[in-house]
């Protein structure tokens, strides 16, 4: 495949805007004060700043390696896969192509490691999860791609089960996205019958404590963050979990917690509303990136800095998000739809 032809195919520029990393890198750093405090604006920087990448690592993979042999799709998983990004992101990404994994894997392998690299330079840490198209697991063919979902859901552990949940928040970013939904229709299939779906929850289980039985708020009591709260596991994930379960029972495409709080809510009427608590829960984090210097930063919120409004949506938030995570892992227990 040509490398004009492709790129009308699949959007890249012939050129890169950019002309190393490092400059991606420049630009990022001195746009990121300015967008940190907004999450859309933010998100939406940040998809620029990895596209540039992902675009500028194409092209030097192509001049080592030659033209891409076929169509692909690069896609985005975890807080950048949902468009929830804070100022402070890591690494979490794969690859589909097409063709068959004995023919073109080894050369999509390469091109995630390239990008792997760009985006370190760029300023996003690599996923110590190894959660990147470098690695195997996350650099497929379609089918291959199937046949590993079929695998993750007939190991029936927490590790395999963990892969498919993360899975699940794909979003691709540059390429032909009919690949990645191809992929996305087979797990709806597979993962969304009654047993699967009760198994997910169940591997799912855990929830933190972010209020007391006096609805006081619970930071962390000693450490570095002492008198913050996590965040992104007392806030983000009950509502990031409940929505994955009824994302893949109702076979929505969408990614962003938001979106598919929105197009489920119609039909489970429980959720309702819930996307304003979500949305709170992004702007608070938000309005303290002037404090965030460090990638575990973006995980905290110092409570007694706290107004009273902040404080009375926070506790709302967390209530109505263990309502819904308690009440989707009780539908997806006892089976009733």
């Amino acid at each position: 495949m040509s490398n004009s032809s492709f790129s009308q195919v699949q959007g890249f520029s012939p050129e890169p805007s950019f002309k190393s990393y490092e400059e991606i890198k420049k630009d990022k750093e001195e746009k990121m004060n300015d967008l940190a405090g907004e999450p859309v604006k933010l998100n939406e920087a940040h998809d620029k700043w990895i596209s540039e990448t992902v675009t500028l690592a194409v092209h030097h993979h192509q001049s080592e390696r030659g033209d891409l042999p076929a169509h692909f799709a690069f896609f985005l998983m975890g807080s950048a896969g949902r468009q929830e990004q804070a100022k402070f992101s890591d690494q979490d990404h794969g690859i589909v192509f097409e063709g068959r994994d004995d023919e073109h894997q080894d050369y999509f392998l390469g091109l995630g490691a390239e990008i792997r690299e760009g985006m370190a330079v760029v300023g996003y840490p690599r996923c110590e999860g190894l959660v990147m198209a470098s690695h195997k697991r996350w650099c497929h063919d379609v089918e291959g791609w199937k046949k590993q979902v079929d695998g993750w859901i007939e190991a029936d552990e927490w590790g395999p089960f963990r892969h498919l949940l993360t899975f699940i928040d794909a979003r691709t970013l540059l390429g032909e996205d009919k690949l990645l939904e191809e992929v996305k229709e087979h797990v709806f299939e597979q993962a969304g019958q009654e047993d699967v779906l009760r198994r997910l929850s169940e591997n799912t289980a855990y929830l933190h404590k972010g209020l007391n039985a006096f609805r006081q708020l619970l930071p962390e009591e000693k450490g570095p963050y002492a008198g913050s709260m996590h965040i992104k596991d007392v806030g983000f994930f009950p509502y990031v979990h409940a929505l994955r379960l009824l994302a893949i029972y109702e076979r929505v495409h969408a990614s962003s917690t938001i979106e598919r709080i929105r197009q489920v809510s119609e039909k489970h009427a429980y959720v309702q509303g819930k996307d304003i608590h979500f949305k709170n829960l992004l702007e608070l984090r938000a309005s303290f990136s002037e404090q965030q210097h460090a990638y575990e930063d973006v995980h905290y919120v110092p409570v007694q800095q706290l107004s009273k409004t902040q404080k009375s949506e926070l506790k709302a938030a967390l209530k109505e998000g263990k309502h819904l995570f308690q009440h989707t892992k009780k539908i997806m227990e006892s089976g009733d739809f």
